[in-house]
């Protein structure tokens, strides 16, 4: 569920941010590449921070159980 919530606000995020960016740079909005675009970089973001987040939280299990 995280994930899908994930992609869902990077698809509008990535629109909306394209969208001004294009219109301020007098480029054409393509709202398809964007959103393929925005997907894989949010999902990307989300499996890494999720993964680090991990790492960390067992390093601090494994100090504390060490004491």
């Amino acid at each position: 569920m995280k994930y899908f919530v994930v992609a869902v606000w990077s698809i509008i995020l990535g629109n909306v941010a394209a969208f001004i960016v294009g219109q301020l740079s007098q480029q054409q909005f393509i709202p398809s590449q964007v959103t393929i675009f925005s997907l894989i970089i949010g999902e990307v973001a989300a499996i890494g921070i999720t993964g680090i987040s991990k790492s960390a939280d067992n390093r601090r299990d494994q100090k504390k159980s060490g004491n």
